[in-house]
């Protein structure tokens, strides 16, 4: 009898067991990111093999001047971005929940204005600076052209964030990723072919641009389709009037958003200016290469914030504190730690990796990746720090650790380069990673502890 009650129990453990893992399985959470994390997962080896090719074929200073020459328009559109698709991911999301269609189309207009005229500024700056930087920071005054080239893809590139957020408002993760796995298709398959038919430098920024393009033509079409058949109408037709009452409170978000990207600048894109300015492009190649190979870990942090972003907004726009930081205990333990430590566990095999991969020219790129990559396990381990600050409306605070850590950097930067090149900026950013996440972290452990 006893026997029999024991296999009947096991039998029950088992069938709840099952269960459990079908509903982990099967919960929206875990299917959007496994989408956008599988899609990801392309783009990152897809850049990997281009990045490593590029490397192997173009030497250290080559591959320096295609990485210069790029970073300078990227660094102007990055001053000027108010990346527009995180306020409306937010206002979308609240909208749409509570059926206020016209306030939805409204909202879309406004994004797509905003990011095309940021582009086209952008452009205007790029073109009228670009003899300037090419003889300054590229260091060869003969690649004028290839600059503007890369400068203009920024154009239709305006359609891909707010044509972004409406598939992230409606859930559309999967429609995200296959234009995501086209793009990065699409741009390998341009960039070596065009490098393997003698383009070098020219052909890798060629590649890029026109994947850029192609890319905004995507999202554009996307989006447009999608938006009108939602919400029955163009978002071309879309009365900002509608937004009354909340136009303060969005203009406030987008301009905290402009503060922070231009806050953000100096880990994204001044580094490597700076350090072309002041060093040679030799650094900048290796700088570069440990800097793309230890940013594969964005493909992971991406698609972590863009499903998480939307839900949290979502608690928050309803009033469900309650629900909106419990989620944020489940997301820190159950995901940012495991991934953070199994990132770390990288850092060790690098030394044997990267030379095997681009060869002994390189070998002085793999202290930087060392120490990039405890940065980015950081960055990892902590991915809805940024979430959570901005499902709630804090971008002020947000700006406020931003502001500390881009003082710091400057000094870093100005101070370490010069001297130490791209080894002390690869410390020095390790560094100010791990501060602006430590202050993050505090604050949130506050609103915890004062939330329950």
């Amino acid at each position: 009898m006893i026997m029999e009650h024991m296999e009947q129990l096991l039998q029950n453990s088992k069938r709840i067991a099952i269960r459990l893992r079908l509903n982990v399985l099967n919960s929206p959470f875990v299917r959007d990111v496994v989408v956008l994390t599988l899609a990801n997962g392309v783009t990152a080896v897809l850049s990997f093999v281009q990045g490593v090719l590029v490397a192997r074929w173009l030497g250290p200073e080559l591959y320096g001047v295609a990485a210069l020459i790029m970073s300078v328009p990227s660094l102007v559109y990055t001053l000027f971005d108010a990346r527009s698709a995180e306020a409306s991911v937010k206002y979308l999301s609240e909208f749409h929940a509570r059926g206020e269609r016209e306030q939805v189309l409204a909202m879309c207009k406004l994004g797509y204005v905003v990011d095309s005229a940021i582009a086209a500024l952008a452009f205007l700056v790029v073109a009228v600076s670009a003899g300037w930087a090419a003889a300054n920071i590229v260091q060869r005054a003969d690649l004028v052209p290839l600059i503007i080239v890369y400068a203009a893809a920024f154009l239709p590139r305006a359609l891909v964030g707010t044509s972004y957020a409406v598939l992230a408002t409606l859930g559309r993760f999967s429609l995200i990723s296959l234009i995501d796995t086209l793009a990065s298709v699409l741009r390998i398959g341009l960039v070596l072919g065009l490098v393997m038919a003698g383009g070098q430098v020219a052909g890798v920024v060629w590649g890029n641009a026109l994947a850029m393009v192609a890319t905004g033509l995507l999202y554009g079409a996307a989006g447009y389709a999608l938006s009108r058949r939602t919400w029955n109408g163009s978002w071309l037709r879309g009365d900002w009037r509608t937004l009354k009452g909340r136009r303060r409170e969005i203009a406030a978000f987008l301009a905290y958003n402009d503060l922070n990207a231009l806050l953000g600048v100096i880990p994204k894109q001044l580094d490597v200016v700076i350090l072309g300015y002041f060093r040679n492009p030799t650094e900048v190649g290796y700088y570069k290469l440990a800097k793309s190979l230890t940013g594969v870990v964005g493909y992971v942090v991406g698609p972590l914030q863009s499903v998480v972003y939307p839900e949290l907004a979502r608690f928050w726009g309803v009033g469900d504190t309650v629900a909106l930081w419990r989620k944020v205990r489940k997301l820190a333990l159950q995901v940012g730690l495991p991934l953070a430590s199994a990132t770390l566990a990288g850092v060790a095999l690098m030394p044997l990796v990267l030379p095997m991969l681009v060869g002994e020219t390189y070998r002085q790129a793999v202290p930087a990746a060392q120490l990039l990559m405890v940065g980015s396990a950081v960055w990892l381990g902590l991915f809805w720090l940024r979430p959570v600050f901005f499902a709630q409306g804090r971008l002020g605070v947000w700006a406020r650790i931003s502001a500390i850590v881009v003082v710091l950097s400057v000094v870093g930067l100005l101070t370490i380069v010069p001297r130490w090149g791209y080894l002390g900026l690869s410390v020095w950013l390790m560094l100010m990673n791990m501060l602006g996440h430590a202050i993050g972290l505090w604050l949130i452990r506050w609103g915890l502890d004062n939330n329950g």
